[in-house]
């Protein structure tokens, strides 16, 4: 019987707001988003293997932040190297320890060092942190036939990393925003574009209004600016009352993300009819 082996990698924790499947995490890290300053020029990532076997870990970077396409789908194209023009943290970022062995039940701090260089303009610059963990799941055998093939599981946990160099100042403008009924459902839209130096960690609260401005229903979800970040999101129609007008409000009320990472700002509001 021929029989192969073969690495199968598993990307998971693309940013904050993405689960993570807990069954296929085989180490824990925290937290998911590192912000480091030019006075400390250094952040951490706490390690935790709460499984049975040794895990055999390693951390590099690479480039990447959340985008739309034009159906209002977030997805964060990864890329080994930055596009030219985006303001990347990518070349001068390290982490120390690179290379470790976490042991089951044991607890390891990793730092994340920059070293920017001495005319770095100011503004934020971006990366992800991806830790890379093999060996603490079990693997997988298949069989077809006379061929065998022993799948090895390999996961890899990325985290945002943003870098912020003098005074830092965001917020948002929002482009479009529409709601149109289809169905028993309320399609929302909205587009939005950042403006300062640096990214918009916020939230985008969605109010379902009659026409008498009560409130008939509401959804929330995470928004981060980067660029630009388009929304569609379709939500059941009110069982009671009639709408007539959704209300988009973006705030920075962020509960999720470790101190200093929300750069605050003042609400912004846009109503519009349901069509």
């Amino acid at each position: 019987m021929k029989r192969f082996r073969t690495p199968l990698t598993i990307a998971l924790g693309l940013v904050a707001f993405f689960g993570i499947a807990e069954p296929l995490r085989s180490v824990s890290v925290s937290p998911m988003a590192v912000y480091i300053d030019h006075r400390t020029r250094s952040g951490e990532l706490t390690l935790f293997n709460p499984g049975t076997r040794t895990e055999e870990i390693r951390i590099d970077f690479a480039f990447g932040y959340p985008q739309t396409d034009e159906n209002g789908a977030v997805f964060v194209p990864i890329t080994e190297d930055a596009p030219a023009g985006e303001p990347s943290a990518l070349s001068w970022l390290s982490a120390f320890p690179q290379r470790l062995r976490l042991e089951p039940g044991q607890r390891q701090v990793v730092r994340i060092l920059a070293r920017p260089p001495a005319d770095l303009p100011p503004g934020e610059y971006w990366a992800r942190a991806r830790v890379h963990s093999s060996g603490g799941q079990p693997s997988i055998e298949r069989r077809e036939g006379e061929v065998g093939m022993q799948i090895e599981l390999n996961t890899v946990i990325v985290v945002a990393v943003n870098y912020r160099n003098g005074e830092m100042s965001t917020g948002v403008v929002v482009d479009e925003a529409r709601a149109r009924f289809v169905g028993d459902s309320i399609v929302y839209e909205v587009q939005a574009s950042r403006t300062g130096n640096a990214a918009f960690l916020g939230r985008l609260l969605i109010e379902t209004i009659d026409y008498e401005g009560r409130v008939l229903a509401s959804a929330e979800e995470v928004l981060p600016v980067y660029r630009t970040m388009r929304r569609r999101i379709a939500l059941p129609r009110p069982a009671e009352g009639f709408p007539t007008r959704a209300r988009y409000t973006i705030d920075t009320e962020r509960d999720d993300l470790p101190p200093g990472g929300v750069i605050p700002t003042e609400p912004v509001v846009r109503e519009v009819f349901i069509r």
